[in-house]
């Protein structure tokens, strides 16, 4: 269950949505200790290494509502089911790390299913990564479309072709916000339609079928 105006203003407490609650940009229920262990997790790193999200101390930092990874592949794209296809990556859920109004960082914990789903730490983004998601999310909040209807924001993953983006779903439409790397092919942080991805992407699969974007000549 999504209950966007309680969502809407914890958000706005936070200050993660600057105070603008027209967006209708939301974000899937994760367990109710998820946050509190994504906090316990920025704070071990930041013991090993301080400096890692910019010098902040771990007491300055808050964790945002999470979001969920979507995989797709190659086959995906020439079969035309882009995002049909792509498959929630189940138990696991990104964090964003906040600093005031600014993400500094991702964390990513996974559910282990042997252990009655209890979350456990996998990975702290740097806010180098952070920063690109939450330019897209801020994008994201002034397209026309999120004022009209609730869109789920996700995370989408095509490793093999070097492509990520924010995929913001929504009951009638789906729009893609591609983040850099772009590799002179789409434009950073445009919405962009399912179809419209998908043609770019086959145009270059097409044309270079045997490496990934970023190893190409």
């Amino acid at each position: 269950m999504k209950t966007k105006p309680i969502l809407c203003l914890a958000l706005v407490l936070s200050g993660f949505l600057g105070g603008y609650c027209g967006a209708a940009i939301i974000f899937p229920k994760a367990p109710e200790e998820g946050q509190q262990i994504a906090y316990e997790a920025v704070g071990w790193v930041l013991k090993q290494t301080p400096v890692f999200l910019g010098g902040a101390p771990v007491e300055e930092l808050t964790i945002a509502d999470p979001h969920q990874n979507y995989n797709a592949n190659p086959q995906d794209v020439t079969s035309g089911n882009l995002l049909s296809a792509a498959k929630l990556a189940t138990g696991r859920w990104r964090y964003f790390v906040m600093h005031g109004t600014n993400a500094v960082g991702v964390v990513v914990l996974r559910a282990n299913e042997k252990a009655g789903k209890a979350l456990k730490f996998v990975e702290l983004d740097p806010p180098a990564r952070a920063a690109k998601l939450q330019i897209a999310q801020r994008k994201a909040e002034e397209l026309p479309q999120v004022k009209k209807q609730d869109y789920e924001f996700r995370f989408l993953n095509l490793a093999p072709l070097s492509f990520f983006a924010v995929w913001l779903h929504g009951k009638s439409d789906d729009i893609i916000i591609p983040l850099p790397p772009t590799w002179g092919i789409w434009n950073a942080y445009q919405p962009y339609s399912e179809s419209q991805i998908t043609g770019l992407l086959k145009k270059y699969i097409e044309k270079r079928p045997k490496g990934p974007i970023g190893t190409v000549d």
